[in-house]
């Protein structure tokens, strides 16, 4: 059982990219909840179907944003790109 833990066969699989955009991940639902919780407070009404409308409107708004910053951060060299074959 130790050589087996030891040769890494029951350690979680990651890849290479999932660590570096842990914080990414974790601001862009940051954004979301912070973005989605003003648009409700702004709107000044509290009806649900204008609860369900904001929420999807905040997931979109949200993942856009991830979108962004991550292109970004790829660009700018802070992540490592996903075309260039080191994710495989």
């Amino acid at each position: 059982m130790r050589a087996m833990l030891s040769a890494g066969f029951l350690r979680p699989q990651s890849t290479t990219m999932s660590r570096p955009l842990l914080p990414l991940k974790a601001g862009a639902i940051i954004f979301t909840v912070l973005w989605t919780a003003w648009m409700m407070w702004w709107s000044g009404s509290f009806s649900s179907v204008s609860l369900v409308i904001l929420a999807m409107c905040g997931a979109a708004v949200g993942y856009v944003w991830y979108r962004a910053m991550r292109w970004q951060f790829e660009r700018m060299g802070m992540l490592p790109r996903s075309d260039d074959g080191s994710a495989r």
